[in-house]
């Protein structure tokens, strides 16, 4: 999954001259700020990229962190 989404279709908002938003959802992009949750719940761009990184985390193999051995080394 990655940690910022910044890759979402913008648009220029009207009157200034260095604000965009999200084409679909119409949120600035200095409130959504790169995070996928910040767009609106039934924004086009949110929902693909929400399955997509599902699908991603169902399809990668479960990898065991804990075999490690617990105790610290000393030298």
């Amino acid at each position: 999954m990655k940690s910022f989404y910044i890759d979402y279709p913008q648009e220029k908002i009207d009157d200034y001259q260095h604000a965009y938003r999200c084409i679909f959802c119409k949120i600035p992009t200095t409130i959504i700020f790169g995070l996928l949750e910040n767009h609106s719940e039934n924004c086009v761009y949110r929902n693909k990229q929400g399955k997509s990184a599902q699908l991603e985390a169902k399809l990668k193999p479960h990898i065991e962190r804990f075999n490690e051995s617990l105790t610290d080394e000393v030298d």
